[in-house]
């Protein structure tokens, strides 16, 4: 932030130096500053989804780390558990045995059983009392039995409803887990885009101080239009490109393959690299040289306020203060500067402010 406003004031500075003398350039340098505006404020929206995006990251690991610790509790429980069920069941199979064992003895010969109580005993009134002995000890086996499989039931009950809660987080980790990688794959394109974006704004700044440094030295060196000085009387222009007619992006809004979305102040003209750029009227060259992201670029006064500029060129043939007519031949089409190929971006400007080039034409 520091850098694009101190380089916005530097352009401000040379701005005021150049004024009167140089102001079709002036345009040029908002159109930059414009782009650095814009992208600036990618940039910053960026960064802020991205910082929003990673704190959703941190909460994210901070929600699995919790559900990891609720597992491991859960499954330290439904081990003992496991293992109290286990005891349990051999209390349960233990007196199941003990129980059926007492009862077959008793009913066997040779040992004193239910029977042996019964018969022996010497009168009806001792008979009723051994019944309600043996009834009292199957009963109170009965009872022991009873406590223990309720004992067990419980556990298992308990077990059941841990298995469910364990595999229920377990599930609810694997969720978060899927959200955390979608975040995290969100972000890091995010982070490419900003990275990209940022690089962008870089160019952009250094296209801007280039073009800040230009004029400075044509401000000291005396260059001057003769546009406040004549007018313009040349009528229609010539194509400035002979052999080809094939426009590759208009003049407007467009999405830049090196900026984004921008401003084209002009049109592309795809063609050969190597053929022919002519003037498109009578007019003196007022700048040659290279120039940024334009590469290498001349401008032609015509008189009036009038000016076009020729850019990405191979190589210029004309020079600094040439008097040239209109469809002579002053360039070269070439792919120098931030292009993608070989064509013509073709300016006009009106007293400083670019033009639809197709009005003129």
């Amino acid at each position: 932030m520091k850098k694009k406003s101190a380089i916005f004031i530097s352009i401000i500075l040379i701005l005021c130096l150049c004024f009167g003398t140089s102001s079709v350039y002036a345009k040029e340098l908002s159109e930059i500053q414009d782009e650095i505006e814009q992208k600036q404020e990618e940039l910053e929206k960026g960064e802020k989804k991205e910082k929003n995006l990673a704190s959703q990251v941190s909460s994210l690991e901070e929600q699995i780390y919790e559900l990891d610790d609720q597992i491991v509790v859960s499954e330290k429980e439904l081990s003992k558990l496991k293992k109290d069920l286990k005891k349990a069941q051999k209390k349960v199979d233990k007196q199941n045995e003990e129980l059926g064992s007492r009862l077959r003895t008793m009913y066997k010969n040779g040992s004193v059983g239910f029977l042996d109580v019964l018969m022996n005993s010497n009168s009806f009134s001792e008979f009723l009392t051994n019944m309600d002995l043996v009834e009292m000890i199957y009963a109170a086996d009965r009872d022991v039995l009873e406590d223990l499989q309720e004992s067990h039931d419980k556990i298992e009950k308990k077990k059941n409803k841990v298995e469910k809660l364990t595999k229920e987080l377990k599930s609810s980790k694997a969720t978060v887990e899927s959200t955390k990688q979608t975040v995290e794959s969100e972000k890091k394109k995010i982070a490419a885009d900003n990275d990209k974006t940022a690089a962008m704004l870089d160019d952009l700044e250094n296209e801007a101080a280039a073009e800040a440094a230009r004029l400075a030295a044509a401000a000291e060196s005396g260059e001057t239009s003769s546009s406040s000085t004549s007018s313009y009387g040349g009528g229609a222009f010539a194509w400035p490109t002979p052999s080809s007619h094939n426009i590759s992006s208009g003049y407007g809004w467009r999405i830049c393959p090196f900026h984004g979305r921008e401003f084209h102040g002009a049109i592309d003209i795809a063609a050969n690299s190597g053929s022919d750029i002519v003037s498109v009227a009578d007019g003196e060259v007022i700048s040659v040289g290279w120039n940024g992201g334009f590469g290498n670029s001349i401008k032609v006064d015509h008189g009036g306020g009038l000016v076009t500029m020729y850019n990405h060129c191979s190589s210029i043939k004309a020079s600094v203060g040439q008097k040239v007519s209109k469809g002579q031949t002053i360039a070269f089409v070439g792919s120098t500067g931030s292009s993608t190929g070989p064509h013509l971006d073709f300016r006009v400007f009106q007293d400083g402010t670019t033009k639809d080039p197709n009005s003129y034409l």
